[in-house]
């Protein structure tokens, strides 16, 4: 006869995204595609991702704007640099933001599990679509601004500084 004991155990996630170095790559193979997103959206009844395309024509137009009115390195190894730089910081961030969105799906997931009959169980589900979406929303601004921050590379005079049509401004 064998002895039983009461044990539980708990699974601490360190997430992957986490986990790589932040790159664009890293990026790109942790937010979820678009169509994902748009079925999940329209079956949780939450607002879809804005379009790619004018998200990245932003984020070219902000990269513009913060690298216009930035003094630039005068050799191209500093501008590239300064360009990794950038990039690493900024895609750290959206990592972490999408990250957090996992998260938030894992934990609502576990309390659909724990409580399926709970009010406001599809809201959680919904809550983390939303995170995913801004996580997907940020990267294609990255992705746009990254354009541009690697044209002033090689060209440093080509984020020259141009009024947007919409005349609008808002953080990458």
């Amino acid at each position: 006869m064998s002895a039983q004991t009461d044990q539980t155990a708990t699974v601490i996630r360190f997430p992957q995204e986490r986990r790589r170095a932040p790159t664009l790559d890293a990026l790109t193979d942790a937010i979820l595609p678009e169509t994902q997103l748009r079925s999940l959206a329209e079956i949780r009844a939450v607002t879809p991702p804005r379009q790619g395309e004018r998200l990245r024509a932003f984020g070219r137009e902000r990269a513009r704007q913060i690298f216009g009115a930035t003094p630039l390195p005068d050799t191209r190894e500093g501008r590239q640099r300064m360009a990794s730089d950038w990039l690493t910081l900024l895609v750290g961030r959206a990592l972490a933001r999408v990250s957090d969105a996992r998260s938030l799906t894992e934990k609502a997931e576990r309390r659909e599990i724990e409580d399926p009959q709970r009010d406001g169980i599809y809201d959680d589900l919904a809550q983390a679509l939303r995170a995913e979406i801004v996580a997907w929303e940020t990267a294609q601004n990255i992705l746009g601004g990254w354009e541009v921050v690697q044209g002033l590379i090689d060209d440093p005079d080509s984020c020259a500084v141009t009024v947007s049509a919409t005349g609008q401004s808002r953080p990458i």
